[in-house]
């Protein structure tokens, strides 16, 4: 007497012919998921998004993070000050800036709108030339830098100097923001005319104020 096969037996070896997976209620070693599950397609995982780079720019740091864990990271080991609100005014000195080459002040924070961006100031040389230059990154991707600008403003002795712009991902190194220019730019000379130290030291003091706010 021939075995029985029922139709559960059939169907599978069916299936298996047709290389489709099979559909059962039934336990076995191999475990299928039925294209029509609604718990999503074969169980493929969505890409995460890569981590960021430090934005500290005083000293290279190789730490690489979310958003979040960079913040702990910026106040726990660069003693990163964290500034809010959307205003802010701040002064930068030194007190001998014409042996100065390159140097990078300490980065500021500012938070608002539940978002956080970085505001550097820099000394460096375009071509011979002693220069500085003021800017703003934002602690997140591009696509989402792109719905906020900022200003800045440069005052002193009579002399002013602003700035509008959009604040560029810190996907971007400070450095690439820096050599595009993209920001607030003062010649050494000009600088210590603004300085709010206008005396025969030539002590550099700037005072740079700005704001940030959301586009439409």
């Amino acid at each position: 007497m021939e075995p029985r096969t029922n139709d559960l037996q059939i169907e599978s070896r069916v299936h298996e012919l047709l290389q489709f997976p099979v559909c059962t209620k039934q336990m076995s070693s191999a475990i299928y998921q039925c294209p029509n599950d609604h718990t999503g397609e074969f169980n493929v995982e969505k890409p995460k998004k890569m981590s960021y780079n430090c934005p500290y720019s005083g000293s290279k740091c190789n730490v690489t993070g979310d958003i979040q864990w960079l913040l702990l990271h910026l106040r726990n080991d660069h003693h990163v000050e964290m500034h809010d609100g959307r205003s802010f005014s701040h002064r930068y000195v030194h007190h001998n800036p014409k042996h100065l080459h390159h140097a990078t002040w300490m980065l500021t924070l500012l938070d608002c709108f539940g978002r956080q961006f970085c505001l550097y100031l820099e000394a460096f040389h375009m071509r011979k030339t002693p220069m500085y230059v003021a800017f703003m990154q934002f602690m997140g991707d591009e696509e989402e830098a792109m719905r906020f600008s900022y200003t800045l403003e440069v005052s002193g002795n009579g002399r002013k100097l602003t700035w509008q712009g959009v604040p560029r991902s810190i996907r971007d190194s400070h450095k690439t923001v820096r050599d595009s220019q993209d920001g607030l730019i003062i010649t050494r000379k000009l600088a210590l005319l603004i300085s709010t130290d206008n005396n025969s030291s030539k002590e550099l003091k700037l005072k740079i104020s700005g704001r940030v706010w959301r586009e439409q």
